[in-house]
């Protein structure tokens, strides 16, 4: 299964970006028991929010940049690593 998820990070709220990220990675989303198992093992893709960059960024450092003690840093947006470095 692949899946594609648009957030407008300058329109959408930050809180609702993290509260979907959320629910993309946790244990206790429904769909995942419905799922084939197969499907269980696919992972979803995020980019750097940077226009000039969007390298490809883990679930560790779009959890990371969407934490609510990152909320004034990033402002809601997702980052690679080496992005961040300026913000």
């Amino acid at each position: 299964m692949k899946l594609n998820i648009c957030i407008d990070t300058e329109n959408d709220e930050p809180d609702i970006i993290i509260n979907l990220v959320n629910y993309l990675f946790s244990n206790k989303n429904n769909n995942i028991s419905q799922m084939k198992p197969d499907d269980k093992n696919k992972e979803y893709k995020y980019f750097c929010n940077n226009k000039s960059c969007c390298k490809e960024v883990a679930k560790e450092v779009v959890a990371f940049c969407l934490h609510k003690d990152n909320k004034d840093r990033f402002k809601g947006k997702v980052y690679c690593r080496s992005c961040q470095e300026g913000k």
